[in-house]
């Protein structure tokens, strides 16, 4: 994701109709026009907001925000709006955590955007799921490419600075975060017996980055606009294009799955993700 961590909302939206879901090869097809982010950014008329309707009455609406977890800001506002006007049947949001907060103001300050999605889901009855592959699935794809080493390390290092970085975390607690997130991952089935501890996971990074700190890596490390010879992160820029590449195909194909008669749908993704998926999506859908 792009380090100013841009985001976007979907809303896709459906009237009754005749049929059910958009046929297999059809999704299939048109999966091919997913492009790299870094590809749709070179585009200067690029969009953030897509907003297309189907014969049937169908419709998807894609709208930028920034990822933040102030409640104050006002994207969340328009977010709540949005909502409230779509009544929507479904939901998705980006990110794999399934907790609901006890309000809105605290949903936000949890988890930003995918933690107001679930939270209006709850208050809602509405279905919500992740957009996201489960890691296991992210990691069997990644392996063809990098190691389990340098997968894990990209991970837990990717973020312990997303902490740093939103939360404004730092010293002796950015230690504590390291620590959690390396369990997290050890839960992943290609990770468990992958630098079982800390001092294995720091001797590992130090090989990789020598003189360097795992709390300390800059941003620009993990901007999937980038590659790694251009910012020196020796593989942690090649590995976020990759799993974003991933990640965009596997939100298409469940964007594209929900495109259904009478489905009103309500989704939460990266802002450069908009672009990504935008041929693809108007190719299924329309």
């Amino acid at each position: 994701m792009h380090r100013h961590c841009v985001i976007g909302v979907i809303l896709l939206a459906q009237t009754i109709g005749c049929g059910n879901g958009l046929p297999s090869e059809r999704i299939t097809r048109c999966e091919q026009l997913v492009v790299l982010q870094a590809a749709a950014a070179r585009s200067p008329t690029r969009e953030f907001t897509l907003d297309l309707q189907g014969a049937n009455g169908a419709r998807l609406v894609y709208l930028g925000v920034v990822h933040t977890f102030d409640p104050a800001h006002p994207q969340f506002a328009d977010m709540h709006k949005a909502w409230k006007q779509l009544q929507p049947t479904e939901a998705f949001y980006e990110g794999r955590s399934t907790v609901v907060q006890s309000s809105l103001t605290a949903a936000i300050k949890a988890s930003g955007e995918p933690g107001l999605v679930r939270y209006l889901a709850a208050m809602s009855l509405t279905r919500a799921q992740s957009l996201e592959p489960t890691r296991e699935v992210e990691v069997k794809e990644l392996l063809g490419t990098f190691t389990a080493e340098q997968l894990l390390l990209f991970f837990v290092t990717r973020n312990v600075v997303a902490e740093r970085d939103r939360r404004g975390v730092s010293g002796a607690a950015l230690d504590t975060v390291l620590d959690r997130y390396l369990a997290r991952e050890h839960d992943v089935a290609q990770f468990v017996n992958v630098l079982p501890d800390v001092a294995a996971f720091r001797s590992a990074y130090s090989r990789w980055f020598p003189g360097m700190d795992p709390t300390a890596a800059p941003a620009r490390w993990f901007d999937p606009l980038r590659i790694s010879a251009e910012t020196g992160s020796v593989f942690f820029n090649d590995v976020n294009r990759a799993s974003s590449a991933f990640r965009d195909v596997h939100m298409y194909r469940l964007l594209a799955m929900a495109w259904r008669p009478g489905a009103k749908i309500f989704a939460a993704v990266g802002r450069d993700r908009i672009p990504a998926q935008a041929a693809a999506l108007r190719c299924a859908l329309q």
